[in-house]
């Protein structure tokens, strides 16, 4: 019994642990169901899917930044112990998303139904247009509050029993998604994800919003609004920037191109966790580190020394891919083999950009919110224009976008180590060759080498 106790008191003291490991397996079958799904549905179906993805992660901004609000303030209010503003917070956050989310389905529907008149069951890309914004406001709505229930037991505290649900959540989601797919094809594709979300809230309710009650407090409703929006806009500045590429394949190429693009997409969205997740690490170090002693240039310094650590690895890791991405795709996605040339130049782009993360975490640090956000609007446009002019003046492909998007982020990564630089007049060779040259030293050979050999 006491070894049972020591136990559960050892968990309990590793909850971010837990946390993470349960982030990481969920991003794993995440991946697992986007390889699948890529073996039974071709690319066009995909691109449509995509493109209804598109539109609905922009419906997420529709809760005007009362969600950002709760999660900022609902933790504070229970450190103060202030039990009746965390549970007005929850209350008045839960009604508007109710109303907002109601407004925007009747709306969409009527849309829906006006838009694809006559279509539905005439036409079959049509139809899958159709049935895909129809499910965009009902699976925003559950999103929201499965986000809402999950953010909200992390935040009373209990991580571990987060990550447990997290976890056992996915594992049927992934078994309901792979099921409906085998059965229904294109329109099993949003199982997975309508089915996470609603076991989440499910799993999370009793916590989540026990005692909960629906409150129309329209002027606590606004200085939510008015409190969350700032963070907001920052989300959404980063939203655009991941959109840019996808922009420019729906207007200058095709919906079918969308869809083989997604496999460099799976190939960037996964590279990029790596680097993030050791970036994290680093940035928690280096925010000690300058709480302690203010001391910027010791700061850089620290920076540049982690940011060559993170180089070695991301540099191995995206040159690890690079060879093996053709064989995968061939093998696991033989519909798709169209986009490994398109993913194998993103993953090169990753390998430069995310050698330079912990630089831009540094303007968080020091709270330089406005370069923040001027480098993030930097990059749409370096990704608007050059993806633009590359599929405009060079060739109409996805492995054009993918250059662009690719020298994109480089530019942008070049631009954190000048405006650094001249900031804090620390050596701009200095935090280049920390940053940039582990990753470029990995990489020339490796890729000379891969043309030698293929």
């Amino acid at each position: 019994m006491k070894m049972l106790t020591k136990l559960l008191e050892k968990l309990k003291s590793a909850d971010f642990i837990l946390v993470t490991l349960s982030t990481v397996a969920c991003s794993a079958m995440s991946f697992v169901f986007s390889v699948y799904n890529k073996r039974i549905v071709a690319t066009y179906p995909l691109g449509i899917y995509s493109t209804c993805l598109l539109a609905q992660t922009y419906m997420n901004y529709a809760q005007f930044g009362v969600l950002n609000a709760y999660n900022r303030d609902y933790p504070q209010a229970l450190g103060r112990k202030d039990y009746d503003e965390a549970n007005r917070l929850k209350n008045t956050a839960m009604t508007f998303m109710l109303m907002i989310y109601a407004l925007i389905f009747v709306v969409f529907e009527i849309w829906v139904a006006i838009h694809y008149r006559g279509v539905v069951g005439n036409d079959t890309y049509g139809t899958y247009y159709a049935f895909g914004y129809m499910l965009c406001p009902i699976m925003i709505l559950l999103k929201s509050f499965d986000d809402m229930s999950n953010s909200t037991v992390r935040m009373n505290g209990h991580y571990n029993k987060s990550a447990a649900i997290g976890f056992i959540r996915t594992v049927l989601a992934l078994v309901i998604g792979v099921i409906a797919i085998n059965v229904a094809g294109y329109y099993g594709l949003y199982a997975m994800a309508i089915s996470s979300a609603v076991l989440g809230i499910i799993m999370f309710r009793s916590e989540a919003f026990k005692g909960a009650k629906l409150s129309f407090d329209f002027s606590y409703m606004k200085l939510m609004i008015i409190g969350g929006l700032p963070l907001l806009i920052n989300s959404l500045i980063w939203t655009v920037v991941q959109s840019v590429d996808k922009f420019v394949i729906l207007g200058f190429l095709s919906t079918e191109a969308l869809g083989v693009y997604s496999v460099p997409l799976m190939g960037f969205t996964t590279m990029v966790l790596v680097p993030q997740t050791i970036s994290q690490v680093f940035y928690i170090k280096v925010s000690h580190l300058y709480g302690a002693n203010h001391d910027e240039q010791e700061l850089l310094s620290k920076a540049a020394y982690f940011s060559r650590i993170t180089s070695f690895i991301s540099g191995a890791a995206c040159l690890f891919v690079y060879f093996v991405m053709p064989i995968f795709v061939h093998f696991f996605m033989p519909m798709y083999t169209e986009g490994t040339d398109a993913t194998q130049i993103l993953v090169i782009g990753v390998a430069i950009y995310s050698t330079t993360m912990l630089y831009g975490n540094i303007f968080s640090v020091l709270k330089l919110n406005k370069s923040l956000i001027a480098n993030s609007v930097a990059l749409c446009i370096f990704n608007a224009i050059f993806s633009s002019a590359l599929v405009l003046f060079v060739e109409r492909s996805i492995n054009m976008v993918a250059i662009g998007t690719g020298l994109s982020y480089a530019l942008y990564s070049l631009l954190l180590v000048v405006k650094l630089s001249k900031r804090f007049k620390f050596s701009c060779w200095k935090l280049l060759v920390n940053s940039w040259g582990p990753a470029v030293g990995i990489l020339i050979p490796g890729l000379m080498i891969y043309q030698l050999i293929f």
